[in-house]
């Protein structure tokens, strides 16, 4: 609870400080600055402090800070960032398409600050919506009444939990799937992952995404210390900050279509699981064990046939159509060396072997519904769950 406060007055502030710093509320600033200057006079305070051309360049300063975090930075137009809902409005549309972005420093504040908002929201959406539907929905377990209680809340928790996480990827799926739309490559032309190299430009809609992505990572290294900490919690924390190396590295390196590739392999085996796990809380074992032989079949199609094919195009694909530079090139995006190609192998290697861990758990779990002990998530200290 404490953290969601300090987190909600850090983005309320920021929000307040932008609406301060904007040109419109100059004549109220100077108000204020006048209104300082003359309580300031017997302090014999330097002049230059209540100078207006020094708040108006902190102000402008300030407010552009504060913008990069909310909204889009590195649009190739000067006059297309001059609103910042502009590129939230053409979303849903190819409007956004004459518009391009560029990497820009401020994304890392964008990534960030959007990271703190998906916290708060995630908070105020289990308090609000998914722990009411937990009481409503999720089954009484069976035994002693004391214990019987204390499980059911345990349950009701991972119930809102696992409603949040069915929403993040459900609406991180669809994000992608809007962008990738725009992108050039797709399954059958996986060649199209490289031509072109180095692409320094996006449209609104996909590098929002991305960076929300980026965002999504970086509320879950956050989240995961909240949560009852489980066997997998090492293999977890090294999960996210290997994607977020992932995100961030094929960000700056102009790699963003084999991000997306891979981003549309990863979000739909999170939500078939979650949804089985949802089912399993509310006693519907049979949908359950469905949704999640459902969850394995997905998964092992899209995270490991899919991961192979797309790290097998990273392989052979990239040294055949793509030049290797000597050294990174940050301002024409050209940042494919020898020492990088290597690097992003090995980390969707360490990547892989990760979801090699984790399917071994999957075909335990697999074992036991065979067995007709049912689907029972091998990670949680309670067999129960």
């Amino acid at each position: 609870m404490s953290a969601v406060v300090m987190v909600s007055t850090i983005l309320l502030s920021m929000v307040w400080l932008h609406w301060l710093t904007d040109v419109s509320q100059r004549p109220l600033r100077m108000q204020w600055l006048q209104s300082a200057f003359q309580a300031s006079k017997p302090l014999s305070l330097p002049t230059w402090l209540f100078s207006p051309e020094v708040w108006d360049s902190w102000c402008e300063t300030i407010h552009r800070v504060t913008s990069a975090c909310f909204f889009l930075s590195g649009a190739v137009r000067a006059n297309s960032a001059a609103n910042g809902w502009q590129y939230l409005r053409s979303l849903w549309t190819g409007a956004s398409s004459s518009t391009k972005y560029e990497r820009d420093p401020f994304d890392l504040l964008f990534a960030i600050v959007w990271g703190m908002i998906l916290f708060v929201i995630r908070f105020v959406c289990m308090q609000c919506f998914l722990l009411p539907l937990g009481h409503m929905l999720v089954s009484r377990p069976s035994g002693n009444p004391a214990q019987s209680e204390t499980k059911l809340h345990r349950r009701i928790s991972r119930f809102a939990e696992q409603g949040w996480v069915l929403i993040l990827y459900a609406t991180s799926l669809l994000l992608v799937v809007l962008a990738i739309q725009r992108q050039p490559f797709w399954v059958w032309k996986p060649e199209h992952l490289w031509l072109g190299y180095p692409v320094t430009t996006m449209d609104a809609l996909s590098k929002a995404v991305y960076l929300w992505e980026a965002s999504n990572y970086i509320h879950q290294v956050f989240v995961i210390h909240l949560e009852e900490r489980r066997s997998d919690y090492w293999q977890m924390l090294t999960h996210h900050f290997v994607t977020l190396l992932l995100i961030g590295g094929s960000y700056v390196s102009c790699f963003h279509y084999v991000g997306f590739a891979i981003l549309l392999l990863m979000d739909p085996a999170d939500i078939c699981l979650s949804l089985a796990k949802l089912s399993k809380y509310m006693g519907c074992t049979t949908l359950c064990d469905v949704l999640f032989a459902i969850f394995m079949l997905v998964w092992i199609i899209t995270r490991h046939i899919g991961y192979a094919f797309v790290w097998w195009s990273c392989y052979k694909d990239a040294p055949r159509l793509t030049s290797f530079g000597t050294t990174y090139n940050l301002a024409s995006g050209h940042m494919l060396t020898p020492t990088s190609y290597v690097f992003f192998l090995v980390l969707l290697g360490m990547l892989q072997m990760i979801l090699l861990v984790w399917l071994g758990m999957i075909l335990r779990i697999a074992l036991r519904v065979v067995t007709a002990q049912g689907a029972v998530d091998t990670r949680s200290d309670d067999d129960s769950d």
